[in-house]
């Protein structure tokens, strides 16, 4: 799939995100996100876990959410899908506009096949993005070995933004602020975020992630 960073850094992605005279390689220096006319929402979010299962702390030390899973968990949802899952579902339902999702992430070393953020909801299948760890130290758009997002990401904190745009059916994904892809949704659907772990076919014996810093956007 072919990757629109020319568009969406000069034309009307760039205006639609705002990202006109952004440096979009400079850190930031607290949570904000990418582009201008955001509005940061609070819609709460439902904890799914495997059944009879605990794979979720929230760390107040340091203000992290700890998600584990082991590749022997049962389903969340038996019959719907291909792994157990311990994730937050957002619910920031929409339909139309624009959506962005940030956080700070990091993947503990050896997680492998586990979607750590999705955008749930298409018309031609059940999510418009996934991002997978992969035990190439990398996130991967799902799980495919040529389109790797970033590496490496094991055991350090990297800042994940992803900008959905309905209008367009585009997701734009940034690490450290940084551009690294633009990939084409499934079609339009009712979409919401996801976060945490989700156990694909083939993952890892066990799987640990930690998140902080998660804020919600919408123009």
């Amino acid at each position: 799939m072919p990757l629109n960073r020319r568009k969406l850094l000069s034309g009307t992605a760039a205006t639609g995100l705002g990202l006109a005279g952004w440096s979009l390689a400079a850190p930031a220096a607290r949570a904000a996100p990418i582009g201008t006319g955001w509005t940061e929402v609070n819609p709460g979010f439902t904890l799914h876990q495997p059944p009879d299962r605990t794979r979720y702390e929230y760390l107040s030390s340091t203000g992290e959410h700890h998600f584990w899973l082991y590749s022997t968990d049962p389903s969340t949802f038996p019959g719907q899908d291909s792994g157990p899952r311990s994730e937050m579902r957002w619910k920031n339902d929409y339909t139309s506009g624009q959506a962005q999702f940030e956080c700070d992430m990091r993947i503990a070393a050896g997680a492998h096949r586990v979607c750590v953020m999705q955008i749930f909801g298409a018309q031609t299948q059940a999510t418009t993005f996934m991002t997978l760890a992969m035990n190439t130290n990398s996130i991967n758009y799902y799980d495919y070995a040529a389109q790797q997002i970033y590496s490496p990401v094991y055991d350090t904190i990297i800042r994940l933004n992803v900008v959905h745009e309905t209008d367009t059916g585009n997701v734009h994904v940034f690490v450290n602020r940084a551009f690294r892809a633009t990939f084409k949704g499934h079609g339009p659907a009712t979409h919401y975020f996801k976060c945490g772990l989700y156990g694909r076919e083939g993952m890892s014996a066990r799987s640990d992630i930690y998140l902080k810093n998660i804020h919600l956007y919408r123009k």
